[in-house]
């Protein structure tokens, strides 16, 4: 039975794959569902990872709700937008991926215009960078708020774990491509030409399939490589607790909630200049050379423009506000 009162409260519908891969995006939205329900919000999901369960969850959906949809491929929003024209509530697009530019740039004309129609069906938009609200016309980019992930507290590592300041980490989303896990194990072989007792954790999640097949190969019989798989939040905390030094080698980046984390853990943070990074991040070109450089004389640091400040759950409690 319904709690006294629950049914006037406004509900949260968080739109993502509640039961999905491991990473910056899941951490994000259950992040934002933790720090909601501690606030009284009654929040939902509709699962996008599987439609039985998202249609199972239509008929509990009120009246006064706020939408929020979690994306990072571009086309689902086009998927989507007839729908949430049609939702009662406040509905929210969240643009997690630094790659919408590109992927709205090779887009045909006549789909771009589609998608950019699409995007028009949301009351409000949030990006997780400036870089990925500039690119779309000023009559979306009106209704874009940008926003930052809300970065709750890292499990306690073992209280004997020391700092190595020559231990290296790095995640990777199923070996994909852009986050460029291989090229995180050439740059640490060239540190290795000045720190030899340089190690690299590679923390890798999401689909297990070919390439992770091939990530596995190239690292095989390297000992200075450990690679681990969806490893659970005291595991990470362990590793970011331990790591002298963070690699963050993507071109597809908004702005990763790992790489808050690894600097909120006391690692340095050496990540590529594709995109705005946080405060303290030190920056390098996308290639091995550069990587290992910044790595091994420091890379200019970022002072976090074109971030938000405010917060995933800031934002969230305005939107409530305007039901």
């Amino acid at each position: 039975m319904p709690r006294p009162g629950s049914a006037r409260r406004p509900q949260v519908v968080q739109w993502a794959q509640e039961r999905g891969e491991v990473g910056g995006v899941m951490a994000a939205h259950q992040q934002l569902t933790a720090l909601l329900r501690a606030e009284g919000c009654d929040v939902r999901y509709v699962d996008t990872g599987s439609a039985s369960r998202a249609l199972r969850s239509l008929p509990a959906l009120r009246r006064r709700s706020l939408h929020i949809f979690h994306i990072t491929r571009l086309w689902r929003s086009t998927v989507m937008a007839p729908l949430f024209a049609l939702l009662p509530g406040r509905t929210l697009l969240v643009l997690h991926s630094g790659s919408t530019d590109r992927q709205l740039a090779a887009q045909s004309a006549p789909r771009a215009a589609l998608t950019r129609l699409g995007l028009r069906a949301f009351d409000e938009i949030w990006a997780v960078s400036g870089s990925i609200r500039d690119p779309l016309p000023p009559g979306l980019q009106r209704r874009v708020t940008v926003v930052r992930f809300p970065v709750a507290p890292m499990p306690s590592p073992d209280p004997s774990a020391r700092r190595d300041p020559h231990a290296l980490s790095v995640a990777t989303n199923a070996g994909q491509w852009y986050y460029h896990a291989d090229l995180a194990v050439e740059a640490v072989r060239r540190v290795r030409e000045e720190w030899p007792d340089a190690r690299l954790r590679i923390l890798a999640y999401g689909d297990d399939g070919a390439d992770m097949a091939r990530l596995r190969e190239q690292v095989a019989g390297l000992d200075w490589v450990e690679l681990s798989f969806d490893a659970g939040a005291d595991e990470v905390a362990s590793v970011l607790a331990r790591s002298g030094v963070f690699l963050r080698p993507t071109s597809w980046d908004g702005d990763s909630l790992i790489v808050r984390e690894a600097l909120a853990a006391g690692a340095r943070v050496v990540a590529s200049d594709t995109c705005p990074r946080a405060a303290g991040v030190e920056l390098a070109a996308l290639d091995a050379a550069a990587t290992a450089q910044a790595v091994l004389r420091g890379g200019r640091t970022s002072d976090g423009a074109g971030l938000a400040e405010q917060t995933m759950e800031e934002a969230a409690r305005a939107a409530l506000g305007r039901l």
